[in-house]
């Protein structure tokens, strides 16, 4: 019984760590905004950013104890792109830092959508919870 409520807790708390990231930026010829969205399981935020404030974005590479990162720069600050750790592939990563840097360099571009899930957090979480659940749903002989 312990075990199954180990793997019923398990399923919960990795289904928590997913999340979603998108960054959507629209330009006009007068003016832009972006819309940072991040959100998970029980949780979302919202973060407005001129895109005459954008000035790029940088991939870091893990060190030591840290995962990777992609960081937005703007004129006057450092946005993180995911809420916290994530641990996304860095090719991924890499490809986003440099999608976000193309719009800034390239102001003929019109819009900008970059999204990072991981999703793979629920399908773990899911199997943990079935695994958990699954003896007490099955009829007793």
């Amino acid at each position: 019984m312990k075990l199954r409520l180990g793997f019923i807790i398990l399923g919960i708390i990795l289904i928590s760590f997913a999340q979603s990231n998108k960054l959507t930026c629209t330009r006009t010829e007068k003016q832009g905004s972006c819309k940072l969205v991040r959100s998970g399981f029980l949780w979302s935020e919202e973060k407005e950013l001129p895109v005459n404030k954008l000035r790029g974005a940088k991939f870091y590479s893990p060190k030591n104890d840290e995962s990777s990162k992609v960081v937005i720069n703007t004129s006057n600050s450092e946005v993180s792109f995911s809420s916290f750790t994530s641990y996304a592939n860095e090719n991924q990563q890499r490809a986003i830092a440099s999608q976000i840097n193309n719009f800034v360099r390239n102001s003929e571009l019109p819009s900008l959508q970059v999204e990072q899930n991981d999703t793979w957090w629920i399908v773990i979480g899911f199997i943990s919870l079935a695994v958990g659940v699954y003896p007490l749903l099955k009829p007793k002989s």
